[in-house]
């Protein structure tokens, strides 16, 4: 089976679950190839690896030699962009011709094949992952139905969580073509290490881009006000928020505990995982509606035996359950949250079960081996739908 993904960006470290997508696809046999707006090969030591530049395949530009002038062409033609970028990929689209199912990973990417799909350009399934930002931008402007002509010549919907599958079926999506599948990390490649925090200094963690939606600002407020002073808070990831956040441990008299490490190789981040007690991530709806999916570095942490705290968004409650497998607090709400990392700091015995669970419900209901054969289950059954068989 040849299957092919559409991404904006290949290979890409804050999409690592695409990656992991396609190595489960490799895995199973499948010729996997991959459509993207820009190759980053050589440019993240982190994701560097032989596979994805040596994909059966392979792995191409949408829009070929063009494709370094899209920044520039989208900045140029302004509200015309839409027709003008639709234009140029149905062009184009005679790279997706050979594929017996298409992956898009994200609506944009959907929309973009539907509409090839529409002008008769191309002719496999499609199926359309929704991540976050894809659902929860147009959520906010009130233009979700923007994704009728997906729901329309795309095979399948496949959010990653309950609460955009609602909103999608909402806006017109028919129910039976959408399915929540998650996104899962292999918790066989993940050592549970619970480590108490009984007798010394307690050790919290953060790894995420540093944006509005992850919700770390709120994090420092609650750190600063927690009783217990022998703390320290690494935070691992860059972006635009990096040196106000800076400030704000500053301002609030704690920059002496909190360290900012920037984006650091995965086998860097996974020692510092299992050197630490608590992983913190209260995300919060962005102003520009952007949301979380399921963080997969939540699922990490969980697999790794943390104590892990976020909040109740989006689709995370159905990775956490208060209490039972993990802590949730409202968003934006730093006195709750700081309640939960004072229960914390007091209870380290108790978080050792809860840990305990978290890593079952990993292992039960976000296993990326198990999520990965039912995923090429189901683009074979697309496939052979294609073909009639």
């Amino acid at each position: 089976m040849k299957i092919c993904f559409v991404v904006d960006k290949f290979p890409s470290l804050s999409e690592t679950f695409v990656l992991d997508q396609i190595a489960g696809c490799l895995e199973r046999g499948m010729e996997v190839g991959v459509v993207c707006n820009e190759m980053s090969f050589g440019k993240d030591s982190n994701i560097d690896d032989s596979r994805w530049q040596a994909l059966p395949g392979k792995v191409v530009c949408w829009w070929g030699g063009l494709g370094r002038y899209r920044p520039l062409l989208r900045k140029w033609s302004g509200r015309f962009w839409d027709k003008l970028s639709t234009a140029i990929d149905i062009a184009y689209a005679r790279k997706l011709q050979n594929a017996d199912v298409i992956v898009a990973h994200f609506g944009n990417n959907g929309m973009r094949v539907a509409r090839a799909i529409k002008r008769g350009r191309i002719s496999a399934p499609l199926m359309t992952i929704f991540h976050g930002r894809d659902v929860g931008e147009p959520l906010h402007d009130n233009t979700l139905a923007r994704y009728k002509i997906v729901f329309e010549k795309g095979a399948l919907q496949l959010p990653v969580n309950a609460f955009f599958r609602d909103a999608l079926i909402e806006v017109g999506a028919p129910p039976t073509q959408v399915m929540v599948h998650h996104m899962g990390v292999r918790p066989s490649e993940i050592d549970f290490r619970w480590r108490s925090w009984e007798q010394g200094t307690l050790s919290f963690i953060s790894v995420c881009r540093l944006t509005e939606k992850k919700g770390i600002e709120y994090a420092l407020h609650a750190l600063a006000s927690l009783p217990r002073r022998n703390w320290v808070y690494s935070v691992i990831g860059g972006g635009e928020l990096l040196e106000e956040l800076k400030g704000i441990a500053a301002n609030l008299g704690i920059a002496d505990r909190v360290t900012f490490l920037g984006p650091r190789p995965h086998s860097e981040v996974k020692q510092r995982l299992r050197d630490a007690h608590v992983f913190l991530l209260p995300s919060v709806a962005a102003r520009d509606g952007d949301l979380e999916g399921i963080p997969v570095s939540l699922m990490e942490a969980m697999a790794a035996g943390l104590a892990v705290v976020s909040t109740y968004h989006s689709g995370i409650p159905e990775l956490i359950e208060d209490h039972k497998t993990g802590f949730l607090a409202p968003e934006r709400d730093i006195a709750a949250l700081t309640s939960k990392l004072a229960w914390i700091a007091d209870n380290p015995k108790p978080c050792e079960q809860i840990a305990l669970a978290a890593r079952k419900k990993i292992e039960a209901d976000f296993n990326a081996d198990v999520l990965n054969e039912r995923f090429a289950q189901i683009a074979k059954q697309l496939g052979e739908t294609r073909f009639g068989s």
